[in-house]
């Protein structure tokens, strides 16, 4: 039986001293910069944090532990922990975020996944905006295919199919279980690597996957649509 996990973690270097991680997080108008639509932002112990990302997603936690310009750590309605760190590096910053839970079998570890992937991009957006780049967001979520995956457990490279959405592009031609091992010829480990390439790919392009299958590789093409809809 594979373990139950208690946590799920993400981090990323950014070229930021501690303090500007900081107010990037604890200050609306720069969170807003990277991350949300809109924020309000209590930053203190028992205040209230209230998150809107767009795209319909929101959420409200508590402030519970401030270390500051280092730890910051919340608890949401499901008294799940979100922790955020930040420690020097190198003339920057490595930001770490962890989350709390109980995560067991292929569906919950996909949940769990998914959601430290939504977090890993407005993270890399956070990386892109604080080094004088581009606001990335623009290019989330554009497109899916209808594959619900997980990062792999066997020890095969490659991401663990969990569910095909009906009337998707993937319906009929991926199944539950397979493994998708590349996707356009780039290799693709874990759920957020290969989460990037189809959901910022435009919508209705083609892509190739190469997925393994009853211990066949085979060459899948479909057309990616605009992320959520189906196939009419």
């Amino acid at each position: 039986m594979e373990k139950v996990i208690d946590s799920v973690k993400r981090e990323i270097f950014v070229k930021a001293s501690p303090e500007k991680v900081w107010n990037a997080l604890t200050v609306p108008e720069e969170r807003n910069r990277w991350e949300t639509r809109n924020c309000e932002l209590d930053i203190r112990v028992g205040g209230t944090v209230s998150l809107d990302y767009g795209w319909g997603v929101s959420y409200v936690c508590a402030v519970v532990e401030i270390e500051e310009n280092r730890k910051l750590v919340l608890k949401g309605e499901d008294e799940g922990l979100t922790t955020w760190t930040i420690t020097p590096q190198d003339g920057g910053s490595v930001v770490a975020i962890e989350y709390t839970g109980i995560w067991s079998g292929d569906f919950e570890m996909m949940q769990a996944d998914n959601m430290a992937f939504g977090t890993y991009q407005f993270m890399r957006n956070l990386k892109s905006v604080y080094e004088g780049k581009d606001d990335l967001r623009s290019r989330f979520w554009r497109s899916w295919i209808g594959v619900l995956h997980r990062t792999n457990p066997s020890g095969i490279p490659g991401v663990k199919v969990v569910k095909v959405q009906p009337n998707t592009p993937a319906d009929g031609l991926i199944n539950d279980g397979d493994i998708i091992t590349n996707v356009n010829g780039i290799q693709t480990d874990s759920y957020d690597e290969l989460e990037i390439i189809v959901s910022e790919t435009e919508p209705d392009k083609p892509i190739t996957l190469t997925v393994m299958r009853d211990g066949q590789q085979l060459e899948v093409e479909l057309m990616t649509v605009p992320y959520g809809q189906t196939v009419q």
